[in-house]
């Protein structure tokens, strides 16, 4: 029987706004083929898998985000204090299959709201990456979730948050968005590379076959009029620099990528789907 690990299931929906504006129909970019209505085969129920609640939250902590490492299975998410202006970022570390699970507060450099929203493993070592206001900040942990250190990240763009934390090209990314736009992080705790990727917003995330990063968002389209607007779908491709791609403007917007064993990358909303050959 084939086990499935989660906390939550917390997917960005990327709604259309009714008007004049009617959604279009999925688009193919940058070597992905759109399969309209083939979106909801993925999430279809395995007769196969258990599933099994591994960390047993209370009332006041939410979770947000999960990844295993080489030896443990680490989830991340804040515990709220009923009455007071903050809140504490904390990681949930299950050993031994799930079993012993642990809660660990992790540092904060000042008090305030902070709130974990994304964590990628690269075998013991794990980034966690979250904001509060116009400060960003990653947590990093090089022995599998045992002990944590905290930093900033330089962020020059306003309203900036994070969505996406991969390991790719032997170092992290970091990705989500702004005032200015869809913005791109790479490098490590302390040397931190800004990318501005133009147009919307980056939603999640995969690393291909070739341990190039492949990310998903989408922008708001207006008519002429500025009276109604729609959710286009938008894909971003690294390698020899960053590549952007339009995949129309679905009815519901992208919520989950993956890749494949065989080197296919998935791109799914609970509708369509976009497929890239390995």
């Amino acid at each position: 029987m084939r086990k499935l690990w989660g906390l939550l299931a917390l997917l960005p929906v990327a709604a259309c706004v009714p008007g004049q504006l009617p959604p279009g129909d999925p688009a193919g970019a940058l070597g992905f083929a759109a399969r309209p209505g083939e979106g909801q085969s993925l999430a279809r129920q395995d007769p196969a898998v258990e599933i099994e609640r591994l960390f047993p939250l209370g009332p006041d902590r939410r979770a947000a985000a999960l990844a295993r490492t080489g030896r443990n299975v680490i989830g991340v998410g804040y515990r709220e204090y009923t009455g007071e202006e903050r809140s504490v970022p904390v990681a949930w570390v299950s050993e031994n299959e799930g079993r012993g699970a642990r809660e660990i507060v992790l540092p904060q450099d000042r008090p305030g709201y902070w709130a974990p929203r994304a964590i990628a493993a690269d075998g013991d070592q794990v980034l966690v990456a979250g904001a509060l206001g116009a400060d960003v900040r990653v947590w990093a942990s090089g022995d599998a979730g045992a002990t944590w250190t905290v930093s900033p990240v330089p962020v020059r763009s306003g309203d900036p948050w994070l969505s996406t934390v991969l390991r790719v090209d032997e170092k992290w990314l970091l990705a989500g968005g702004s005032s200015a736009g869809a913005l791109v992080m790479t490098g490590g705790p302390g040397a931190w590379e800004l990318v501005s990727l133009g147009e919307g917003r980056i939603l999640g995330g995969t690393a291909d076959k070739a341990g190039k990063a492949v990310l998903f968002g989408d922008r708001t389209e207006w008519n002429r009029s500025q009276t109604s607007n729609r959710s286009c779908a938008v894909v971003w491709a690294s390698g020899g620099g960053w590549q952007r791609g339009e995949l129309g403007c679905p009815a519901e917007g992208i919520t989950t990528a993956v890749t494949l064993e065989d080197g296919r990358v998935l791109l799914a909303s609970n509708r369509d789907l976009w497929v890239r050959p390995s």
